[in-house]
């Protein structure tokens, strides 16, 4: 999908939905929401307005023990993000990885274009299922007749994708919660993070960041080496001050090693379960989208930064500028 010239691209964090979802639903919500709301849905509707998903949306609403609940949210996610979303994190760190080393390299190799924006769960998780719809005989079923049925499974596949239920026969099935180890160890790692670079000067605390961040996605980088022909042995040929050159022409790289840094100098800052999925998706969308509608502490640290803090808001009111 090709964004227009005046379309908006505005990614919310999970706790967002889940307020737009209270509005709907006749829940008490916080002032000005509702007039938030109904502006998205006009602006969504007239077509200059998106907001897509990411995979993060799917592993939150998992997080929601209720089945009801997740229902409710999923809906309404649905809904106003028409089944739009934004390409795997991997996919795009992979596209940035390759940019960046062609520049930096002067290889004479093609860059194709990232498709930052899909439909669905497969372009979410970058894998397509490649589930098809077998017709014993098709020539017997009038074609809009299939293309409706067709159309109506994948909508309820990409339904109980979002809400982890699906709602057939006289028991739902209900996918179980999301587990919550990879959260807590992410949470462990900011903890022990936080206030780390008291002690450091600022170059040592770009070194220590670099180092990181590099090992990191050395996973997808030594794929992207492979794909372009380039040794390990060239890679590591380029040195440390190059290392990080490459990084910083890395969009969502640069967001995440922002908010390594913020979180470096900061020792009273309070992880949350939510940190893993927030630095991986908001790190992409504060790069990629037009803003971000996130939580008090995550817009704190983005505000930070000369490059992201007028992309990133944490008031659904501020919509209403747009």
């Amino acid at each position: 999908m090709t964004r227009g010239s005046c379309m908006k691209t505005i990614y919310l964090d999970q706790l967002h939905w889940i307020e737009i979802s209270k509005a709907i639903h006749g829940r008490p919500v916080r002032p000005g929401t509702a007039e938030a709301l109904e502006h998205m849905r006009r602006r969504a509707i007239g077509g200059d307005m998106l907001f897509p998903l990411s995979l993060a949306h799917y592993f939150e609403t998992l997080k929601q023990a209720a089945p009801d609940r997740r229902q409710r949210l999923s809906t309404v996610m649905r809904e106003l993000s028409g089944g739009n979303t934004l390409a795997n994190p991997t996919t795009i760190v992979k596209h940035e990885i390759r940019c960046a080393l062609i520049s930096k390299l002067g290889l004479n190799v093609p860059s194709p274009p990232l498709k930052l924006l899909g439909r669905g769960m497969e372009h979410a998780l970058g894998r397509s299922f490649n589930i098809r719809l077998e017709w014993p005989h098709p020539e017997q079923v009038p074609d809009d007749v299939r293309q409706k049925v067709e159309t109506d499974v994948f909508e309820l596949l990409e339904s109980t994708f979002l809400s982890g239920v699906l709602d057939i026969g006289e028991e739902p099935f209900h996918f179980p919660q999301m587990a919550l180890d990879p959260y807590k160890k992410f949470q462990g790692h900011l903890t022990q993070w936080r206030g780390s670079g008291s002690t450091m000067s600022a170059a040592e605390l770009r070194r220590k960041i670099c180092a990181f961040t590099l090992g990191d996605i050395m996973e997808p980088m030594s794929v992207v080496l492979a794909e372009l022909g380039v040794t390990m042995q060239r890679f590591a040929e380029l040195g440390e001050t190059a290392w990080c050159d490459l990084l910083d022409m890395m969009p969502s790289r640069r967001a995440d090693m922002h908010l390594h840094t913020q979180w470096a100098k900061n020792a009273s800052l309070n992880p949350k379960l939510s940190d893993l999925n927030d630095w991986t998706y908001l790190g992409i969308a504060v790069c990629s989208c037009d803003l971000v509608v996130t939580e008090n502490q995550m817009n704190d640290l983005f505000q930070r930064s000369t490059e992201f803090g007028f992309k990133s808001t944490a008031r659904l009111q501020d919509l209403l500028m747009l």
